[in-house]
């Protein structure tokens, strides 16, 4: 998201190498490089091999949690059987051309979430703040659905 998206090309073409090299040689995947400040993580998700690379202080599992949100939208925008069929006929075939500006500005959103809303990082839901007229109105619409109905488990509190 950062820099000239024409000089990134170059450098995938260096990271698939690596990528390719580095299974080949000890049959096994490339995960995470530490190289000085930079921090680069790997997640390979057939056909994809996407990678982030950070000059923080990052744990490699946060890194990694950064790139599964990001290729769940990807495949939840364009569809995981339609990359697939796309890269099983042109391997090399440039994703970015199916990614409109408004999709780029969501990947990029989600990055920048992801430093902000400690929600992403502990993956869990943000508590929404609600006035009590609308709490109470959605308990009453969840207690009226629930009623009556054969439920064997369901736990639900609104906290007022």
């Amino acid at each position: 998201r950062y820099g000239d998206e024409e000089y990134f090309v170059t450098l995938m073409g260096v990271m698939q190498t690596l990528v390719s090299f580095s299974e080949i040689t000890e049959s096994n995947q490339l995960n995470y490089i530490k190289a000085g400040r930079a921090r680069i993580a790997f997640l390979h998700k057939e056909p994809l091999i996407l990678v982030l690379i950070s000059h923080t202080n990052e744990h490699p599992i946060c890194l990694n949690q950064q790139l599964s949100y990001v290729y769940h939208q990807i495949i939840s925008t364009l569809t995981l059987s339609r990359i697939k069929q796309k890269f099983s006929v042109q391997p090399n075939f440039d994703l970015r051309r199916w990614i409109s500006n408004a999709e780029k500005k969501l990947l990029f959103n989600i990055s920048d979430m992801y430093e902000k809303d400690l929600g992403m990082i502990m993956t869990c839901a943000r508590c929404l703040i609600l006035p009590p007229q609308i709490r109470l109105q959605i308990g009453q619409t969840v207690a009226q659905t629930i009623r009556g109905q054969k439920v064997r488990e369901f736990i639900f509190k609104i906290n007022l």
